[in-house]
């Protein structure tokens, strides 16, 4: 029976499992692997978890209930989440979430979507900098409204990531199989 992961994530998730006491304690690092790899969590790879590696559906859904870093639909190739805590705040991150999706939202209604979304997330860790930005996993220092800007231009003209190329040839895949 073939896997319905790849190779290499079936290696990764194998080591998880035999690195901690109990299978659950393995679960936010493999949701990690696998989201790395697809770009988002299937409710097909949870099903897979249980049958391949034992994980608990009830388990595995109740920490992607919890955790807002799992993505649990098929998102846009870049994401950009921008601290809301307190320091970043108070240097006006909710300005510069505001203008990204004020942004993304024209851009899209004049038919030139780009390939972002933008969230607010909690603490980043680097207070002295705010306010602070991940797009996907790069982080971003001091991020203005005007840099927000230029990061959604400059991004948007680079080749996609290999996980968002990975979730678009998925879920063309199973819109054919429908």
């Amino acid at each position: 029976m073939a896997s319905f992961f790849s190779s290499a994530l079936n290696e990764t998730i194998k080591g998880y499992l035999g690195r901690y006491e109990t299978k659950r304690s393995s679960i936010l690092p493999i949701l990690h692997a696998i989201q790395d790899e697809n770009d988002w969590i299937s409710k097909e790879a949870v099903q897979a978890l249980e049958a391949e590696h034992g994980l608990s559906v009830v388990d595995v859904n109740e920490v992607l209930s919890f955790y807002t870093m799992y993505r649990k639909t098929p998102p846009k190739p870049y994401r950009l989440e921008v601290c809301g805590s307190i320091s970043c705040w108070l240097n006006g991150a909710d300005k510069t979430i505001a203008t990204a999706k004020a942004h993304i939202a024209e851009a899209e209604k004049a038919g030139k979507p780009v390939p972002f979304e933008c969230h607010k997330v909690e603490c980043l860790g680097v207070c002295g900098y705010a306010p602070v930005a991940l797009v996907n996993k790069d982080r971003h220092l001091n991020v203005t409204p005007e840099l927000a800007l230029k990061l959604i231009a400059d991004y948007s003209k680079k080749d996609l990531p290999a996980a968002a190329k990975k979730c678009a040839a998925d879920l063309a895949a199973r819109s054919s199989k429908q």
